[in-house]
Order: C-alpha cells, then structure tokens, then sequence
C-alpha cells in the first residue's frame, strides 16, 4: 500500500451569524485585522501549527491542521477564545472539511523531463520550481511530482485522494515505475 501522510487540513465552520471585527480585533489578544488587506482576524496557534480566519459573517476558516483531532483542538481554541470576551455562539460549530493536501514516497527517483514530455496537463520549469506541476480533472487535483519520488496533492477533496493517487500511479507505471501497491490509505 502507498502510505499517505496528511500535511494540511482546511476547514470551515460557522461560529455566529456576524462579528464585528473592529471591536473584536481591540479586545482579541494576540490576534492580527488588517481590513485594508484582508477584511479579516487572523488567530495563529504553535500547538498545533495552524491558522484560523475570522470573518464578518460569523465564518471562520482553518488551515494547518494535520489531523481531525487537531482540527476539533483548534475550533475549540478559537470558540474559547472568543467565549472569553463574550461573543455570543452557535452551541456546536458543523465543521466542513473543504481540502487537504497530502503526501507519499515512491521510494524511487521520477524522470521528470521524461514525464514532463508524456503527460498532458503539467507544467516543468526547473529553473522556477523544482518539481512537475500536473493537474488532473477527474478528481480536479494539483499533483506535484518532485525527482525524488516524493508526490504532493493539494487542495483535493478528502473523498478524492485515493482516485487521484491511483490514477497518476497508474500514469506513473506506463513509464516504468515500478509498482508498489496501489491502493492509498489515508
């Protein structure tokens, strides 16, 4: 089996049905609102590394986590953070997983000129980035390929990393790659 680690998590929940983000952003420690740039509050937490958005709808959006035990550990951090100050919440946030991206090992080097030239739908530019960026559409997904052997996936839909892992493997295998097996495990 391929082994897949997970890298990052995003999510979404719905906290309140708004907030006000200037009052908020004044009595919020150790938060970051910069409406000229991003009509935000930005939560950052080190245990575990992620981010939350807040926005004036009462939406928040999460990135960083690697895990749903983390992801449950970073709404709880942002809805006890805001408890504190008394915002009034919703009692039990519903939490979408919008994306993840994750990561395997072939544990074998990848030609990727040679892939580069075969494959429809990349991009290879070693001189701007050191891996093949291939997009695929059924799941739409963003795979890169680095010399390696390394594969990332980002921004699939959790239901749609084992498809989009089977199918650059099986693409992967019509060059020679020898295969492991595949099947993806998340």
């Amino acid at each position: 089996m391929v082994e897949v680690s997970v890298e990052n998590i995003v999510v979404s929940f719905t906290i309140s049905s708004s907030l006000d983000l200037s009052e908020l952003a004044g009595i919020l420690p150790d938060v970051t609102y910069n409406p000229d740039e991003v009509p935000a509050i930005v939560m950052q937490f080190s245990k575990p590394r992620s981010m939350a958005t807040l926005f004036s709808m009462g939406n928040v959006v999460v990135t960083g986590p690697r895990s749903m035990d983390e992801v449950h550990e970073v709404v709880k951090m942002v809805t006890d953070r805001l408890n504190v100050v008394g915002v009034p919440l919703e009692e039990t946030p519903e939490i979408e997983v919008m994306n993840v991206t994750v990561s395997t090992d072939l544990h074998q080097s990848l030609k990727l000129r040679r892939l580069a030239k075969s494959l429809q739908t990349v991009e290879y530019n070693r001189k701007v980035f050191p891996g093949l960026v291939y997009k695929g559409d059924d799941p739409n997904t963003v795979i890169l390929l680095f010399d390696s052997g390394k594969i990332v996936c980002n921004g699939i839909r959790l239901e749609d990393v084992t498809v989009a892992l089977d199918k650059m493997l099986e693409k992967l295998l019509s060059f020679g790659i020898k295969k492991k097996e595949n099947v993806c495990q998340t």
